[in-house]
């Protein structure tokens, strides 16, 4: 008799370790990805965020190179896709005008990881006809994709806006190390100028934003920039093909 309750005690312990790591799985990352290669820099190099081209924004750190482009932009096309710079990974925000040509342009990418919002997942049929279609990470509020390459590590988040939203209003972007990083909010909605405020206390933990413009991104420092001067208040400023350069922080 003791015998059968023994081994009932040891069931019952091994089916609650087997649903401790079912749940650790459930809250874990949507997507995973490893990517092959190395950092080519130096661990303490900057990174930087630049125009690279009409509504094309490049992010590139110690190795990782991330691109991000408005599903409404000129550049979203079949043929200025051709002519995008290399990337290990391109995140497209929805369109706001209409201006959508599903996910034709980006049948020339090959295997490139693409993250686009959930409801474009519905359209991503039209890509089984491609050859070679890239590979499609949809993204509904709260997910999360951890990507790493070499040692230089990327989580992206899929953000709501204000209380009471339920679609994603941007990305979070933290690119780093194991000691370090740096957070980078890419919006899919536009941000007017006395909004600017709203987003910094929306998030409290992004060091820089990145704003949608048909033409040029606009860039917007958060709370770790310089206070402004007195009645001033922080706005956005085109972003350039020069960049702006940044460092990753101790978190």
């Amino acid at each position: 008799m003791g015998n059968r309750y023994g081994w009932r005690a040891v069931i019952v312990l091994v089916l609650l370790a087997l649903g401790c790591r079912v749940g650790l799985a459930q809250i874990g990352p949507r997507y995973v990805i490893e990517l092959e290669g190395a950092a080519q820099a130096a661990p303490t190099a900057p990174g930087r965020v630049q125009l690279a081209g009409k509504g094309l924004a490049l992010i590139r750190f110690q190795g990782l190179t991330i691109l991000t482009v408005g599903a409404d932009a000129d550049a979203y096309s079949a043929e200025a896709a051709r002519r995008w710079p290399a990337a290990d990974l391109l995140l497209v925000t929805p369109a706001s005008s209409g201006r959508y040509g599903g996910v034709a342009p980006l049948a020339s990418l090959g295997k490139l990881p693409v993250i686009v919002v959930e409801p474009v997942a519905a359209g991503l049929a039209s890509a089984k006809s491609v050859l070679r279609p890239p590979q499609f990470y949809p993204m509904q509020t709260w997910d999360a994709l951890h990507l790493r390459k070499g040692k230089t590590r990327l989580r992206v988040t899929a953000l709501p806006g204000p209380p009471g939203s339920v679609n994603v209003a941007g990305f979070m972007l933290e690119v780093g190390n194991s000691w370090a990083s740096y957070r980078l909010y890419v919006s899919c909605e536009p941000v007017g100028a006395d909004a600017a405020g709203v987003l910094a206390q929306r998030l409290p933990g992004a060091d820089l934003a990145l704003l949608p413009d048909r033409n040029a991104p606009l860039l917007l420092a958060l709370q770790r920039a310089a206070p402004p001067a007195a009645g001033a208040a922080a706005r956005p400023a085109a972003l350039t093909e020069a960049g702006h350069a940044f460092k990753a922080i101790k978190r």
